[in-house]
């Protein structure tokens, strides 16, 4: 699971193409109408339409390499690569080829692994914009490709497990929350 949503302004709906997209992406319209992740670089191509809120697949068949693994087993030797959901074969957009993408404001928390440098040094206030590859996420300056702001420092994600959080054993990953700004 790379996106946690804790609350949201908009929801919308937008065709997506054969570009392989992760939930947690920050994500933009292409030439052909479809949706990308937000290139890199500057002017008309680094506006930002929101978060991915789907994962879109390039090849069916398969789990997303970008998900947790779970252990299974009793000796945990044998894993399986995870997904919010099972039909279409992993792909949260193979029906409706549409993606949900988030826009407007709301509070997201968003993998680490989603972040240039997985979110070492991001902190409280830090302004957030489209990263070094395309759909990801960075610090920097004030300037107009700025998407978000971090509202705390990566931290553990408790897995909502009752007895195990407290110490810290059972998380969902590292994650940072994020205030959208678009």
């Amino acid at each position: 699971m790379s996106l946690i949503v804790e609350y949201h302004v908009i929801a919308d709906m937008y065709p997506v193409g054969a570009t392989a997209i992760q939930a947690g992406m920050l994500v933009s319209i292409g030439t052909g109408g479809l949706v990308v992740p937000l290139p890199t670089g500057t002017g008309k191509s680094q506006i930002a339409l929101g978060i991915a809120g789907d994962s879109k697949l390039t090849s069916a068949g398969i789990t997303t390499a970008y998900s947790d693994q779970v252990h299974l087993g009793s000796d945990g030797s044998a894993t399986r690569w995870t997904s919010n959901r099972v039909s279409d074969f992993y792909d949260e957009t193979a029906a409706s080829q549409k993606i949900t993408v988030y826009n407007g404001g709301g509070k997201f928390w968003i993998s680490a692994a989603l972040f240039d440098t997985a979110g070492v040094g991001i902190g409280a206030s830090d302004l957030l914009k489209v990263g070094g590859t395309s759909g990801y996420w960075t610090s920097g300056g004030l300037d107009d490709s700025i998407v978000g702001v971090a509202v705390g420092a990566i931290t553990e994600y408790p897995s909502g497990v009752p007895g195990t959080d407290t110490d810290g054993h059972i998380t969902l990953g590292h994650y940072i929350p994020v205030i959208l700004r678009i």
